[in-house]
């Protein structure tokens, strides 16, 4: 990916933020409380969202990545539908929770996203899920790096899926020009040779074709509806095969 296009993005759009920190060795803001360990924390609205969203497509067969795993509430709602899913966290309790979960299919890896390494996580995924992606980025040499990273990770027909509510969040540390529009985040998808959807007011899709529609129902919903319709049917079921004795 040229030098250039990111150096044209950070002069038209990002030019209150340094293009390179000088960082190499542990990238990003980590050290404020508000990005530490979520690991014991309530999930939040945005990440509720995102894994409504989830819920509403068919994961047989998907590999999930998700980028800061915190609590494991996706891992533990999503493990049992999802093919597989792999956690990253730049936090040890996080980490060590979500191995102590001992869920099928659920794999946690530490990992910090804006280093441009892989360590260790294999292959591709079909869904890539993070809903801060910029909330404690340091400069957008590292920006670039995260999102060659999920050029790398994301299969040819994947997304990328993040929350409005996400991306306008930052730190308190954190420079307010790290607060991204829908508009920000299409442009830093552009240099990366990725194109921005919107599925509703608040979830936003990163792909490289146009995501397919989800259902309108989660999964969850539709096996209520699906076990209340069973239930009403063996009532009837047993109604009649009692008058029919009587």
């Amino acid at each position: 990916m040229p030098d250039d296009g990111w150096l044209d993005l950070h002069k038209s759009r990002f030019a209150d933020l340094p293009f390179h920190c000088g960082n190499e060795i542990d990238p990003g803001v980590l050290d404020t409380p508000e990005l530490r360990d979520w690991s014991a924390r309530p999930t939040t609205d945005d990440q509720y969202r995102i894994e409504s969203y989830l819920d509403r497509l068919d994961l047989r067969t998907k590999r999930i990545l998700h980028i800061g795993i915190g609590n494991s509430g996706l891992a533990r709602r999503l493990h049992r539908r999802a093919g597989e899913i792999v956690g990253t966290s730049v936090d040890g309790p996080e980490i060590c929770l979500a191995l102590s979960l001992s869920l099928p299919n659920y794999t946690a890896i530490e990992h910090n996203k804006y280093s441009g390494l892989s360590n260790g996580i294999p292959g591709k995924f079909d869904l890539i899920v993070d809903n801060n992606l910029t909330s404690s980025c340091c400069c957008i040499s590292h920006l670039r790096r995260f999102f060659e990273f999920l050029g790398a990770k994301l299969s040819s027909d994947g997304q990328v899926i993040t929350d409005s509510a996400g991306l306008a969040w930052i730190p308190q540390t954190a420079h307010p020009r790290w607060q991204l529009s829908f508009d920000d985040l299409a442009a830093v998808a552009k240099v990366a040779e990725l194109i921005a959807y919107r599925i509703d007011r608040n979830i936003f899709v990163l792909a490289r074709i146009p995501p397919p529609k989800p259902r309108l129902l989660p999964s969850s919903s539709q096996l209520a509806m699906r076990t209340g319709l069973l239930g009403r049917k063996l009532i009837r079921t047993g109604r009649q095969a009692w008058r029919a004795l009587r």
